[in-house]
């Protein structure tokens, strides 16, 4: 839509109470797509207002202070000041600087940490109170899902390399972008991160699977870059190997072997159908931004005569 970043805000906030207002009175499916129209403008809101990192700080300190004056969000301002530093450092924020997050869903009680067995403020029961997770990679996906999602996932990784010389794949297509090559590097090294911390969780009993780092660059991180100066053919071969023998140790699994939990130092209790889901979604997440380089363009950029 046209209009000012403000106006866009007062659209975000007026779907949010419509959305709400159609759940109260039993219009669900009304309210679903006011949240979803929701969520994709404040996506493309946020997208929109890319910031620096100088700009980043200084709007997190600003929103401290309001949320320091505000009933609900002062226990958000509290923490603040850690995500702050974590931020300005090039770090984690780590769970203990910011604590699992519910909101009540029928009074917008907000709690920090192990949730109440009830709301104090409308005696709402646990089950009503919603937790927010630190990435949609996280939510809950189905075994059967997730194993499909790893073997479309590779497949998709194949039909985009396959064919194309590593000369090509290795071509940034614009300054500060990755290339495929680059891409696929990343990949391959999440899918180590994913079977390594499989083997852990069976094997001993809730591991620490810390966030590692993957070459010499920036802080322990999933979301680091590759480690390999090996060309875009050998990392595809590499990686279509790799992911293989995770979906092979995946399907051997017993139903309460998918439950078999870690603990990480962001996420806290995760287990191995979180994990598998989380970097089924991870890589599809960089899917077009594969297709694109590959093709020497980024994302939603049409290449001449196109």
């Amino acid at each position: 839509m046209s209009g000012t970043a403000a106006d866009r805000l007062a659209l975000v906030g007026r779907l949010a109470i419509l959305a709400r207002a159609l759940e109260a009175r039993g219009a669900y499916n009304g309210g679903k797509l006011l949240r979803a129209a929701m969520d994709a403008e404040l996506t493309r809101l946020a997208l929109a207002e890319a910031t620096t990192d100088e700009e980043l700080l200084g709007s997190l300190e600003q929103v401290t202070e309001l949320l320091a004056e505000s009933g609900t969000g002062r226990g958000v301002a509290a923490r603040l000041p850690s995500v702050i530093a974590a931020v300005r450092d090039d770090g984690i924020v780590s769970l203990e600087a910011a604590p699992r997050s519910h909101v009540c869903r029928m009074c917008g009680e907000l709690f920090l940490g192990d949730p109440p067995v009830a709301c104090p403020t409308c005696e709402a029961p646990a089950t009503a109170f919603r937790e927010h997770v630190p990435t949609w990679f996280l939510e809950p996906m189905a075994p059967a899902d997730v194993l499909d999602e790893l073997a479309a996932g590779a497949a998709r990784v194949a039909a985009v390399i396959g064919g194309r010389d590593d000369e090509s794949l290795a071509r940034v297509p614009q300054p500060g972008e990755w290339s495929a090559r680059d891409t696929l590097d990343h990949l391959l090294g999440t899918e180590a991160i994913l079977a390594g911390r499989i083997a852990r969780m069976l094997t001993e009993d809730e591991p620490d699977v810390a966030a590692v780092t993957v070459g010499d660059v920036g802080p322990p991180s999933d979301e680091g870059p590759g480690a390999s100066a090996a060309a875009a053919s050998r990392l595809l071969a590499e990686f279509l190997a790799a992911r293989e023998g995770t979906i092979a140790r995946l399907k051997a699994l017993g139903d309460n072997d998918w439950n078999r939990s870690g603990r990480h130092p962001e996420w806290g209790r995760v287990t191995i159908r979180s994990q598998a889901a989380y970097f089924a979604r991870h890589q599809a997440s960089h899917a077009a931004q594969l297709a694109a380089a590959a093709e020497g363009r980024v994302p939603g950029q049409r290449l001449p005569g196109r």
